[in-house]
């Protein structure tokens, strides 16, 4: 029989995912990525929370055709030994850095859209709200991906949902889950806080503004009691009664963000994506 312990450890190994960002140096170059090591599940375990004050209940699955359930267990489809440095301004076209100059300013890129899945992490999870329409948000109490400031302001969590009212696509900074002022920064392109939008055939690169949202904006409040949750400042989508949405969603390191640079390596973060729903009439 499993002693408490041996079970809280089982759990906590499928609710979390260690990431580990190691410097390696390609020869002959000066470009540099990261490699990803020390993956303790190929799970992730996403945490729906209840209606507040209504009648509804958020629930997920990891399939659309269900069970929907208070949580589920995801296999990655894209889970890869190495998490690289990638530029994206929509979740559709992604470029990576092949050289740079000798201060350190990327010159060229090419697409990596064929070969994604050893580059980033992405899954997709459904979302439904049983019994009551409600407006989705962040869990602030669950939702953890990690607590390293590098590793966070590096970072960007996408999103694409797809609900009744269409497809909507999201991007987030990731520096309002943990203190980021500490992080190191280093400009790598010659435009300031922008991302590679495309690339002609000679491979440089043409930028558009960073479209990244601050995360906190789209928290839910803590509500007066336990496992209750009012409006929060922005909606992650809001949804009719017994609805489905799709949320396909990637975590990867945005290669034109001033802290994605060596300073990054060697750091650990985690995990955990949660939705609080609050009843529409409350919000």
């Amino acid at each position: 029989m499993q002693t408490d312990a041996q079970q809280l450890k089982k759990s906590f190994a499928k609710a979390v995912i260690w990431l580990l960002f190691l410097l390696v140096v390609a020869s002959g170059t000066t470009f540099a990525w990261f490699t990803l090591s020390g993956i303790s599940s190929t799970n992730v375990t996403p945490v729906s929370g209840t209606v507040s004050d209504g009648n509804g209940s958020l629930l997920i699955s990891a399939a659309r055709s269900g069970p929907f359930e208070k949580s589920c267990n995801l296999v990655l489809d894209a889970n890869p030994d190495a998490l690289q440095p990638v530029s994206t301004a929509n979740l559709e076209n992604f470029y990576q850095a092949t050289a740079q100059n000798k201060e350190g300013i990327s010159l060229l890129y090419k697409s990596v859209d064929s070969s994604l899945t050893d580059k980033l992490l992405h899954g997709t999870v459904y979302l439904k709200c049983e019994g009551g329409a409600c407006d989705v948000y962040f869990n602030p109490e669950e939702l953890n991906l990690g607590s390293d400031s590098q590793a966070l302001a590096a970072m960007r969590l996408g999103m694409k949902i797809t609900s009744h009212t269409g497809t909507k696509t999201w991007i987030w900074k990731l520096d309002d889950l943990g203190s980021t002022s500490g992080a190191q920064s280093v400009r790598t392109i010659s435009a300031a806080n922008s991302v590679v939008s495309s690339i002609p055939q000679s491979g440089q690169p043409s930028y558009t503004t960073d479209p990244a949202e601050n995360i906190g904006d789209y928290m839910a409040e803590k509500g007066s009691s336990d496992g209750a949750y009012q409006a929060g400042n922005k909606i992650v989508v809001q949804m009719n009664a017994d609805e489905i949405a799709t949320v396909e969603y990637w975590l990867y390191l945005e290669g034109c963000d001033d802290q994605c640079s060596n300073p990054v390596q060697n750091r650990n973060t985690e995990i955990k994506l949660a939705f609080a729903g609050v009843d529409v009439q409350q919000s």
